[in-house]
């Protein structure tokens, strides 16, 4: 077991070296402090949001305190499933690399299969990591990974890829799966919500990850906030909770009224798995932070969508795990075949 040994310092945000070293180039790069909340001042601004954010924490449990980094590269997985070899293209701290070093080939994917047939194959993946505090220091975990496209470059490339599969009747899917057709969902009308005036006089700042399912037309057929955090701060939960909820609400309110573009060869034949986009809604008043860098989440759970219970080729995508700009659409042949590697201390 590694123990991420560190202290905060006087400088808010950033961490001090230790017996592995977190700080600047992961915690303080940014140069943002953590935020303490003026615990009055928040509350009362709450209170008149009206009863819609204490509704919504009746399915929610309280947020948990979490420091995230994401850390992007490429995985490809030989025919077996097993990791052939992988890249990572974040720079991190050597300590950190060697934590990745040590756990990435364990992993063991479903195997992926073109026309039937275990194939060697090559994904984008995002691997979000988690550091929480423990009397000795700091503990760092793989909170989640998501293979799939996720940045505009990442999803142009693998789309360019399944149309030319597509045209050679190539069929790609992860083993024990039906094949599905490709379907590109493209960003068209997407107004983003009103800052809350009460949370951006209190410089409170956060993420909220809506999953969206779509008609065929590209309009929003419904919507919710999986999952949503706020970042760089710290207070009492009851407070933080609210926060959280009434930039969930601003979000739904503004993605019922978004429109995407959806191309497929049978539009008639979609499902719901084909027209789900996971999408990230930023509420910043900095410029936003950097693969490679540490960031202080208070964090709420990670809700199940009701339409995707029960189907196959469903990745669990998390707030953490997008940045803005990034979406998430569609079944990927690639998982992991055992993820109780996830949340094991590095």
């Amino acid at each position: 077991m590694n123990i991420w040994r560190a202290a905060w310092t006087e400088r808010p945000g950033a961490l001090a070296h230790g017996k592995i070293g977190l700080r600047g180039g992961e915690a303080g790069k940014r140069g943002e402090g953590m935020h303490m909340l003026k615990m009055g001042m928040l509350a009362l601004l709450l209170a008149t949001a009206g009863a819609q954010a204490t509704d919504r924490l009746a399915v929610q449990a309280s947020g948990e305190s979490v420091m995230t980094m994401r850390v992007d590269g490429d995985l490809t997985v030989d025919p077996e499933g097993q990791v052939k070899n992988y890249s990572l293209r974040t720079a991190l701290d050597p300590k950190l690399r060697q934590m990745l070093d040590k756990a990435i080939p364990a992993w063991r994917m479903t195997p992926v299969l073109l026309d039937g047939k275990p194939v060697s194959a090559k994904t984008p993946m995002r691997i979000v990591l988690a550091a929480t505090e423990v009397p000795a220091g700091f503990e760092v975990r793989i909170d989640n990974v998501v293979f799939a496209p996720i940045t505009p470059e990442d999803y142009k490339a693998v789309r360019e890829f399944q149309l030319a599969s597509h045209e050679r009747g190539e069929i790609i899917t992860a083993a024990g799966e039906s094949p599905r057709q490709p379907v590109s969902l493209t960003k068209d009308n997407m107004r983003p919500p009103g800052y809350p005036v009460g949370l951006m006089r209190a410089e409170v700042e956060g993420m909220v990850l809506l999953t969206l399912r779509l008609n065929p037309d590209g309009t929003v057929a419904d919507v919710m906030a999986s999952q949503s955090s706020l970042l760089n701060v710290k207070g009492r939960p009851a407070v933080l909770d609210k926060a959280r909820a009434l930039l969930e609400t601003e979000s739904i309110r503004a993605a019922k009224r978004w429109k995407y573009k959806v191309d497929a060869a049978h539009p008639e034949l979609l499902e719901a798995e084909d027209l789900t986009v996971r999408v990230p809604v930023t509420f910043r008043m900095s410029d936003a932070e950097l693969a490679g860098t540490w960031r202080y989440e208070f964090r709420g759970p990670n809700l199940p969508v009701p339409w995707l219970l029960g189907k196959e080729g469903d990745q669990v995508v998390g707030v953490s795990d997008l940045a803005n700009g990034d979406q998430v659409s569609g079944a990927s042949p690639f998982r992991l075949s055992d993820r109780s590697v996830l949340n094991q201390v590095l």
